[in-house]
């Protein structure tokens, strides 16, 4: 007899890296075996097989063969009280009778073998189907197996509900038959061939997504680091092109100080150059005036030997006026420089106290009007003789 324990497998993104979840769906007659060691009581499957996954040894189909002969040893669900015996019978009714065609054709039997394990996938990667299969079956009346689990007493007894293959065929249908074994054990080669041949090529997708995915890591790592090595060029780019700007700058403004002191220079040395040739020629000329103070130095120290035996002249002679203009210049020159002296005199008296204050303004103030109308009547005989060609002065000199 077989019997199904429906089950939910979700895949979680992350898939295959990490396992698979596995939920324990009973039905409406079944319960969830309390302490069960592989199932929680809200039903979530804990199997070493899905704390060990690795990948990609592991796979949902090896995952599927542990689960069953899990279940098959320590079912985690068992029928209701009130109508779990009654379906167990039923059950170990139906698998006699079927176990009664012992003498079939190797070709049935694989068929059979076949068909079992087709019916476990279902309940294993299609649960709500397999329920509803369940459930009809129940009202049909039963079929060609039952679709309930053992009771509970023989859950909980010391004799496991049943033991075999893992699928959910008992071990003492035709057991006996050579025929049955072989057909059983090709089965079973057929079955772990397919699964080797589905685990390599789970193997070889996983390989493939992995080298695809490295390569598109890599491509993404090689297009993040272009685009970065293109940022860094950029602002390489940018900073050494403000940093060469500045130093042309400064090598401008550097450049430019240079050519203005250069230009500074040229026109000093030009300076100094003309100032040194307008002291050689005063040098000349102050050497040549040497010359001529020497020799008249030498006529005058010669006329002065020449009048020491002379009579001495008056000091009115010695200045005769050529003209009336000049005597009157020399008349108001002399009473301009007479009236200077007075004054002078006049302020070391008051100082003294030789004189009041008085008497000092009043004098000051007379002599201060007549040596202003002599400076002016000076100035306009000056200006007349300048007008005329003639100097007074050099005249009365002569």
């Amino acid at each position: 007899a077989t019997y199904n324990i429906p089950v939910d497998i979700y895949l979680p993104p992350p898939y295959p890296i990490q396992p698979p979840v596995i939920f324990v769906r009973p039905t409406a007659g079944m319960m969830i075996k309390p302490n069960h060691r592989h199932v929680g009581s809200d039903g979530k499957v804990y199997m070493p097989y899905l704390s060990e996954w690795r990948a990609p040894s592991h796979t949902l189909v090896e995952m599927a063969v542990c689960l069953s002969s899990l279940f098959g040893a320590n079912p985690p669900v068992f029928a209701k009280p009130g109508g779990g015996d009654a379906s167990s019978s039923s059950s170990a009714n139906n698998g006699a009778a079927g176990a009664g065609a012992g003498g079939r054709r190797r070709d049935q039997i694989a068929s059979a073998a076949t068909s079992m394990a087709t019916t476990f996938m279902q309940g294993v990667f299609n649960p709500h189907a397999q329920q509803q299969q369940q459930q009809q079956q129940q009202q049909n009346g039963g079929g060609g197996g039952s679709a309930t689990p053992p009771s509970y007493d023989s859950v909980t007894g010391n004799t496991p509900p049943h033991t075999g293959n893992g699928y959910g065929q008992r071990d003492n249908i035709g057991s006996d038959d050579p025929d049955i074994r072989r057909a059983t054990e090709f089965s079973r080669i057929e079955a772990e061939l397919a699964e080797a041949k589905r685990r390599e090529e789970e193997a070889e997708q996983l390989r493939e997504a992995q080298r695809l995915s490295e390569a598109a890591e890599l491509e993404r790592m090689e297009r993040v680091e272009k685009e970065r090595t293109g940022e860094l060029r950029e602002k390489l780019t940018t900073r050494l092109q403000g940093r060469l700007s500045q130093f042309y700058s400064g090598a401008r403004e550097i450049i430019s100080d240079d050519l203005r002191q250069q230009t500074r220079l040229e026109r000093g040395l030009d300076d100094v150059n003309a100032e040194v040739e307008d002291l050689k020629r005063r040098k000349d000329q102050l050497e040549r005036a040497h010359v001529v103070m020497d020799a008249a130095t030498a006529d005058i120290g010669t006329f002065l030997a020449s009048m020491e035996d002379n009579v001495e002249i008056p000091v009115d002679d010695l200045c005769r006026p050529s003209c009336v203009r000049s005597r009157q210049m020399l008349d108001l020159d002399a009473r301009n420089h007479a009236i200077t002296d007075v004054l002078y005199f006049l302020d070391r008296a008051l100082v003294k106290g030789t004189i009041p204050l008085d008497v000092h303004l009043k004098t000051v103030r007379r002599l201060a009007k007549q040596q202003f109308m002599a400076r002016a009547h000076l100035i306009k005989i000056q200006q007349t003789m300048a007008h005329e060609g003639g100097d007074g002065k050099r005249s009365a000199a002569r």
